[in-house]
């Protein structure tokens, strides 16, 4: 995509997660450490590379925001890094009717070391993970890795990344079967005032203090049994002019330590940050497209989706002629993914 490099915050590249939609919707176990390797591994890809490099992390300074002693970091390394190479993802497949016919399941990395005093982890991806991480054009998702790295719940990464991914269209509306399968919890918490406590008040809580974009939420429920949850996605302009004013400190810091003079900031610094465009950059067409896996979109029938499109246009224009585009745009994704989802 364009201009990627500026899309958050004016960050540079190697400062910006790019990923697939397909694999934030991939179902893993990784723990919070895990999640924070691999997310600053794929932080420092370039997204025109062709293959995989060998890359490292420093281990302190991706457990630092964890708050973790260093003897027991060491002492887990072992762990980990077997972790990072056996553990896998699980990206479910769907048809063209949008069903889902089955599941693949990718291993991240391809090898995975350490050496004693180094400090480092050092690992390479697996080539398989390439269409989930190089030269993405579409249906991709980005987000500042300094923000992903605030999280310390696996929870909050998890759920953060799920409505980066929504950002756009500002919410998100999953059965609550799907969450469950999404964060790895269909055998954790039971009943649901507990996974509300404990999973979804704890994200709330936390993307409010430290994140660019928080949520608030609706439990649908049916006999008063929960069946669905819509969230609702805010910006959070309190931390995001935190983060701002860390990235222009950063930036000057590093144009000192090159001999460069600052530059002044360009009035379009800010074009590519979703919150910040204009509502009618919201398409309803779009964002329908961006929820399909890359099996789905090749065997679509242009046709059809186009004619779902404006019928389901047609049907909210008509049945909200005074609303503004984003909510027009937003209630059609909703009736067209119903569609969908009913053949």
């Amino acid at each position: 995509m364009p201009g990627q490099q500026s899309l958050e915050f004016g960050a540079t590249e190697e400062k910006v997660v790019a990923k697939a939609n397909e694999l934030i919707r991939g179902r893993h176990e990784f723990s919070t450490v895990e999640q924070r390797i691999f997310v600053s591994m794929v932080a420092q890809l370039s997204r025109d590379m062709d293959d995989f490099p060998m890359q490292e992390v420093r281990i302190e300074e991706v457990w630092d925001v964890a708050g973790a002693c260093p003897n027991n970091i060491y002492s887990r390394i072992d762990d980990i890094t077997d972790n990072l190479v056996e553990k896998t993802i699980e990206v479910r497949r769907r048809n063209e009717e949008g069903r889902e016919t089955g599941f693949t399941k990718y291993p991240l990395f391809k090898i995975c070391e350490h050496e004693r005093g180094s400090g480092m982890i050092r690992a390479k991806f697996n080539e398989e993970m390439s269409e989930f991480l190089l030269d993405l054009k579409k249906r991709f998702t980005l987000y500042l890795v300094t923000v992903f790295l605030r999280l310390r719940s696996k929870y909050s990464t998890q759920i953060y990344e799920m409505l980066k991914m929504r950002q756009d269209l500002r919410k998100e509306r999953v059965t609550l079967q799907e969450f469950r399968e999404r964060l790895a919890l269909e055998d954790k918490y039971p009943r649901f005032s507990n996974l509300k406590r404990r999973v979804i008040e704890k994200a709330r809580e936390e993307l409010k203090e430290k994140a660019d974009i928080y949520f608030t939420y609706h439990v649908e429920r049916q006999n008063n049994s929960p069946q669905a949850i819509e969230f609702f996605i805010h910006d959070n302009e309190e931390v995001i002019e935190e983060i701002k004013s860390q990235e222009d400190s950063l930036s000057h810091l590093e144009e000192i330590d090159q001999g460069t003079s600052p530059q002044p900031e360009s009035s379009n610094s800010s074009q590519g940050n979703p919150s910040e465009r204009g509502p009618d950059a919201v398409n309803g067409l779009d964002l329908f497209l961006e929820n399909r896996s890359q099996a789905e979109l090749a065997s679509l029938n242009k046709d059809r989706i186009r004619d779902l499109y404006e019928e389901a246009r047609t049907q909210v224009s008509e049945a909200h002629p005074d609303q503004p585009h984003t909510y027009i745009e937003s209630r059609v994704v909703t009736l067209m993914e119903e569609a969908w989802d009913n053949g």
